[in-house]
């Protein structure tokens, strides 16, 4: 085996332990804010605003971590991640077929809930 084998394999070894290790992050995240929620100390939005920003700051740190080809790869998929505002119309057109700020108080809720589950899931392309 060449060095530069050695090094692939290296390298897919470390990626897919940080890639591990960042599931576990976004799923602790979605879970906190969930627990937030159902102990009274937050809001279905300030959650789902903590779980965009702790996901994407997670993000970051990890793809620091990241090997130069599984970088590459994750940002084939998704260079830049989605505004919170993009993703609160993505999911009411999705959900609704309407604009998010079209949705009555409950549906965004929905949404809401919808961006707090979505911070806790992987892509599975990655």
């Amino acid at each position: 085996m060449t060095e530069a084998e050695r090094s692939v394999g290296v390298d897919a070894s470390n990626d897919a332990l940080t890639r591990a290790r960042y599931i576990s992050q976004i799923q602790r995240i979605s879970s906190t804010a969930k627990a937030g929620i159902s102990a009274g100390r937050t809001s279905y939005l300030e959650a789902a605003e903590y779980c965009h920003a702790m996901r994407n700051q997670v993000m970051d740190e990890y793809r620091e971590l990241t090997s130069v080809q599984g970088l590459a790869r994750a940002e084939q998929i998704k260079k830049t991640p989605p505004s919170l505002a993009a993703l609160f119309e993505r999911y009411a057109q999705q959900l609704f077929g309407y604009s998010y700020q079209n949705l009555s108080a409950e549906q965004q809720q929905r949404i809401h809930h919808e961006v707090i589950e979505a911070s806790g899931r992987s892509n599975a392309e990655v």
